[in-house]
């Protein structure tokens, strides 16, 4: 034999006692049985392939499981139908099937019809069995047997003669029966005994059991040669299996159109499912999307409440908060001060830049006669002509050209270099890089070699005499 060697021995029959049934800590020998079970089952497999017959191999557990409800009493090696026509069949047999059923059972060895070896305590068997639950192989053995000859309506039909005809050719040590009840000999078999033996398989829900038992005692002494005797037996088998497991070649209860019809319902409910998840997924696209938007509107507001209400330019930076008169666009327009003349403040311009347009935009007024300095303060502010003439600047008359430091406001303490003198108070004033016009009064000479000297201004272009604007 090319294949592994069963050669079971005494020690492989004891664990499968009933003491040891329930307990894991056989679980190693009767592992071992299953592991040489397995391997000769593969010369099984290729002589069922070269009859035609595709079949998969599966082992029952060796330790004690739910599938074989806690007792490992035995040790099943099966023979049935590949693992696509089983799940073929499943899903039209479980649709009758209740959940109390599967908790019950939850194994698929009963859904199926198969060949199997069996080893237990007292004897190994071969066989083939059909369990109630296999409903479609049930169901197609019923047709098989109840079919009639369609020319002439008698009841000798060819389709149960090929099967009793098939039961007749078995060797003589085989035998039929429902579960492990009264047996009767495959060569006496009958359309009518397999009827009622099918009928006790069904009341009893116990499988219709066709095969070969032998004794403990009898494997035991012939060891030698029962390997190849139980193959042999299985191979003999083949044909019950052929002629009573449903195929598509033998379909006596016309399934193909039901599974065809399973097939298009389930299509049709998964495009029906795969329609409601597109739709779900696209609800939920957009409600991600909506509440983005309300997230990006919320920020926008929150930053929009946390910025000033309006935020300074260089035209509003330095202008004077305090006056009655009202500017552009109804902002208040800054007094001038004690002595000068109507206007906005002049912007500090980078070199090389003109006066700013603010400048340019000031009110064009006609000259007007000569009067007293408290008589020409704007009437915006009353107190003007009360206040007093502005002092020179600290330190020494000022002078274009002059370095002074300036003595408040924004850039105080600041070096810088007088640029113009504009005779009435005031005076334009070079710091840097930037360009603006204070009063004398803030500003204080410099007296040479006590700062450092003020930067270059020789880019810059002279810039013609302006009104003074109050800052």
């Amino acid at each position: 034999m090319s294949h592994p060697p069963l050669h079971l021995t005494a020690r492989d029959f004891d664990a499968y006692a009933a003491e040891k049934a329930t307990s894991k800590a056989y679980s190693r020998p009767r592992l071992e049985v299953k592991q040489r079970a397995l391997a000769w089952a593969r010369g099984v497999v290729a002589r069922l392939s070269e009859l035609g017959i595709s079949v998969d191999v599966h082992g029952s557990d060796e330790h004690p499981s739910i599938r074989n409800k806690h007792r490992a009493d035995c040790q099943w090696v099966f023979f049935w139908r590949d693992q696509a026509a089983r799940d073929e069949l499943d899903r039209l047999l479980d649709r009758g099937r209740s959940i109390s059923d599967a908790i019950d059972d939850p194994s698929p060895y009963t859904r199926h019809a198969f060949l199997a070896l069996r080893i237990s305590e007292g004897e190994v068997q071969v066989c083939f069995a059909v369990h109630p639950d296999a409903k479609v192989d049930v169901d197609n053995l019923r047709a098989r047997l109840s079919a009639t000859e369609e020319a002439t309506g008698e009841p000798a039909s060819p389709l149960a003669a090929e099967l009793t005809s098939a039961l007749h050719a078995l060797p003589e040590q085989f035998s039929f029966g429902a579960g492990g009840g009264d047996r009767v000999a495959c060569s006496a078999a009958t359309r009518d005994a397999i009827t009622e033996m099918l009928r006790r398989a069904a009341d009893g829900q116990v499988p219709l059991w066709i095969g070969w038992s032998v004794p403990r005692e009898t494997a035991i002494e012939h060891a030698d040669i029962l390997d190849e005797q139980l193959e042999d037996a299985l191979v003999a088998l083949a044909p019950i299996y052929r002629l009573v497991a449903w195929s598509r070649e033998n379909d006596r209860i016309a399934l193909d159109r039901k599974l065809e019809g399973i097939e298009q319902e389930r299509a049709r409910a998964h495009a029906e499912l795969e329609a409601e998840n597109e739709r779900w997924r696209s609800e939920q696209a957009r409600a991600r999307e909506r509440s983005m938007e309300q997230a990006r509107a919320r920020g926008d507001e929150r930053v929009e409440a946390a910025l000033p209400a309006r935020r300074p330019t260089l035209a509003t930076l330095f202008k004077s908060t305090s006056g009655g008169g009202a500017g552009r666009g109804g902002e208040p327009r800054p007094a001038p001060r004690h002595g000068a003349e109507g206007g906005a403040p002049a912007r500090r311009a980078p070199h090389g830049e003109a006066e700013p347009q603010a400048k340019a935009e000031a009110p064009q007024r006609p000259p007007a006669e000569p009067a007293p300095r408290a008589q020409r303060a704007p009437s915006g502010d009353p107190d003007a002509a009360a206040k007093p003439a502005p002092e020179p600047a600290k330190g020494g008359a000022l002078e274009k050209g002059s370095r002074v430091r300036v003595r408040r406001g924004p850039f105080g303490d600041k070096i810088g270099v007088v640029s113009e003198l504009d005779g009435r108070g005031g005076a334009r004033v070079l710091l840097g890089l930037l360009a603006t016009r204070l009063e004398l009064d803030d500003l204080e000479l410099v007296v040479d070699g006590r700062d450092r000297p003020a930067l270059s201004t020789s880019h810059r272009k002279p810039l013609a005499p302006t009104p003074r604007r109050a800052r």
